[in-house]
């Protein structure tokens, strides 16, 4: 049998994943000091496994099942039967802890499944499993999965980063622990615990219902396969390159999750403007400083934005339920997801091509809405009594510190947080003083604050040198499709401005992660309408792939400017081999946008 570069590189990820089966069950990594070479060596052996295992997980099922099946299956949706499996996995080894060891129960339903993926990749015939595009966009979404891999492998973070010197460090110095919330559903999971019960003190102020459940039981099985003993309380613990506790497996499996939202922007902008400006589309959404800023904080909001990027997809064919659905999966990943429901309903009303203001397509709405309602109200008849979310809502009345601002507290809040998310350095300028970019209980110095802004705001968020042009893009595009610009940019942002009251820093972390891949979509589809004239252009094109070199910068920025640039701690080689990567992956990326650019983005 003829085996295609295609099929030797997906059976090379097949054997790394299961070798970290193996080494999850024989050689599950130690308590111990990680320090020494040959530990380091092993742990850099884990982590690249591990990542092979997520992958194989997440992609297989549902690039196999499409080979096999011959069903047109868009390259967005393709993650979807891998995650379920991975939810269902958890699932069952959370209702069968009192009689089966967990690992044990995961690994039943996820083993045969490697075997039958195995199967399928040998059985498959001659012929590819993937277009050429399609390889080129997990190309590229692998170039920022490995570049966020690799920041979560080095040691070191900015001075006061929370947690700073255990496996749950956030690498930013605020007093946010959401980075950790999905890991202590993985606990539970681990352990068979009643999430309502005593451990539930573990999600304080909050409870298990307020933040969506299944990014925390996708992630168990990959934490116990790999080798993970989760104990419940605090993750706390030292850090290590790859900790027994699995808190390293947590984070690539939720970065592996994040980075589908680079396949769903593809996906979107294929069906809107065909192939050539999805890959523009993917070029841009991969160097994004903002995505890799979310990528590596490793909470599920990325994740559910992929399903309301989906969602998109389904509300534009006009399949309102099935839009509807997605939502609800995106919910039970992040509450969050909800919030694209501003663009999602207007869309659903009045199609982005040939809205009719006097005709809205209420069917269509409607099946929308009965989508979202089995999440919303099925979440909330399973969590019982339990169930507590309203402090989301209350911060359309707030105006952090103020928890009943007069009106012009409110108002001034509120032009404030607009400001730090559409004008440079107003954050930094304005609000150095904000408890949501200084380390907890002190200030953190003038680089930090800067260094806040990609996460926060729009100019650094989407590249600062690219500013300009996503603006004049978006004047173009809003000059040409009035309606869809309006209802998908316009209404989407103005409403988060009026919901968010929480913190002031800027809106783009806080919830609207969908919104910025949206803004991405939007310069696609407007470049490849009138030619891709930006290509024609060297200084352009140096300004596109200079955003790679932002994305560097967003990963040791904050870093070295506050340690006196010593780039290595105490875990030399494992340091040295993530600055390696960092680096490199950022060139890499750089350099594949200059060759595409200049290419032309030939078909």
């Amino acid at each position: 049998m003829t085996v295609t570069r295609e099929r030797a590189a997906m059976l090379a990820l097949w054997a790394a994943a299961a070798l970290a089966c193996l080494l999850g069950f024989l050689a599950p990594p130690s308590a111990g000091s990680h320090e020494g070479v040959g530990q380091q060596a092993l742990d850099l052996l884990r982590v690249l496994t591990a990542t092979a295992l997520v992958v194989t997980l997440l992609l297989g099922p549902g690039v196999v099942l499409r080979a096999l099946s011959g069903r047109h299956v868009g390259l967005g949706f393709l993650p979807l039967p891998g995650l379920a499996l991975l939810v269902a996995a958890g699932a069952v080894g959370w209702l069968l802890a009192d009689q089966v060891d967990v690992r044990l129960a995961c690994f039943a339903v996820v083993g045969p499944v490697l075997g039958l993926l195995l199967g399928g990749l040998l059985g498959a015939g001659p012929r590819d499993m993937l277009s050429r595009e399609e390889r080129r966009a997990l190309v590229l979404a692998s170039f920022a999965l490995g570049l966020a891999v690799a920041r979560s492998l080095w040691s070191l973070g900015p001075e006061g980063e929370l947690y700073e010197g255990t496996i749950s460090r956030t690498f930013v110095p605020e007093g946010r622990p959401d980075s950790r919330t999905s890991f202590l559903v993985a606990q539970l999971v681990a352990h068979g615990a009643d999430p309502f019960g005593p451990n539930g003190i573990l999600f304080a102020p909050y409870n298990f219902s307020s933040r969506g459940p299944l990014p925390g039981m996708a992630s168990a099985p990959i934490i116990l396969l790999s080798g993970g003993d989760p104990a419940l309380g605090a993750p706390e613990t030292p850090w290590q390159p790859f900790d027994h506790q699995g808190f390293m497996a947590f984070r690539i499996a939720m970065i592996a999750f994040s980075c589908t939202v680079l396949l769903a922007l593809w996906d979107l902008v294929r069906r809107l403007a065909g192939s050539r400006a999805a890959r523009f589309a993917l070029l841009l959404g991969a160097t994004t400083p903002f995505l890799f800023a979310d990528l590596w904080f490793t909470w599920p909001k990325l994740l559910a934005a992929t399903f309301v990027l989906l969602a998109g997809i389904c509300v534009i064919e006009r399949r309102g339920f099935r839009a509807g659905l997605l939502v609800s999966a995106g919910y039970l990943m992040h509450p969050s997801a909800l919030i694209g429901l501003s663009g999602l309903g207007l869309v659903a009303l009045w199609p982005i091509a040939k809205a009719r203001l006097l005709r809205p397509q209420l069917l269509v709405a409607a099946l929308l809405a009965a989508g979202v309602a089995i999440g919303w109200e099925g979440w909330q008849w399973i969590s019982g009594p339990y169930y507590i979310q309203d402090g989301f809502i209350d911060y359309v009345t707030q105006a952090y510190p103020h928890y009943e601002p007069t009106a012009r507290q409110w108002i001034e809040f509120r032009l404030n947080s607009l400001g730090n998310t559409l004008v440079p350095l107003f954050l930094p300028v304005f609000h150095s003083d904000s408890v949501s970019i200084n380390e907890l209980f002190g200030h953190s110095p003038p680089v930090v604050h800067f260094f806040f802004q990609p996460w926060t705001g729009v100019p650094f968020g989407l590249g600062i040198l690219f500013f300009p042009l996503l603006l004049a893009s978006l004047w173009r595009a809003a000059r040409r499709w009035p309606w869809a610009v309006f209802a998908t940019v316009i209404v989407p942002l103005a409403a988060f401005a009026v919901y968010w009251g929480a913190s002031i820093t800027g809106y783009l972390r806080e919830g609207i992660q969908a919104w910025v891949f949206v803004l991405i979509a939007v310069v696609a589809v407007q470049q490849a309408v009138a030619g891709f004239p930006w290509l024609r252009s060297r200084p352009i094109r140096a300004i596109l792939s200079l955003r790679a070199l932002e994305v560097l910068a967003v990963a040791v920025g904050a870093t070295l400017g506050t340690r006196a640039f010593d780039p290595l701690g105490a875990f030399a080689l494992t340091d040295a081999v993530a600055l390696v990567a960092i680096v490199a992956l950022s060139a890499l990326l750089a350099a594949t946008v200059w060759r595409e650019t200049g290419e032309g983005l030939r078909p």
